[in-house]
């Protein structure tokens, strides 16, 4: 059985470098991690990418347009 790990996120990529690190630090890593990105800068996906192929999984990033509160739909 696998398992994956949902991240969402929204302008904040201290706290998600953090989050990142520790996930990296698990004995047992999941089959993948998911980031739920309501509608971050740049920024974010730049730290995404720097944490690919460091994590030790695969890492998806999904994304989109900043319209508010939408954190239920982009989980």
């Amino acid at each position: 059985m696998g398992a994956a790990v949902i991240v969402a996120t929204y302008n904040n990529p201290d706290w998600l470098d953090l989050c990142l690190a520790g996930l990296a630090r698990q004995v047992v890593m999941p089959d993948e991690v998911a980031i739920a990105d309501d509608g971050s800068t740049g920024e974010t996906g730049e730290l995404i990418e720097r944490w690919r192929g460091e994590l030790g999984c695969p890492l998806l990033h999904a994304w989109h347009e900043d319209h508010g509160f939408r954190k239920g739909e982009i989980c």
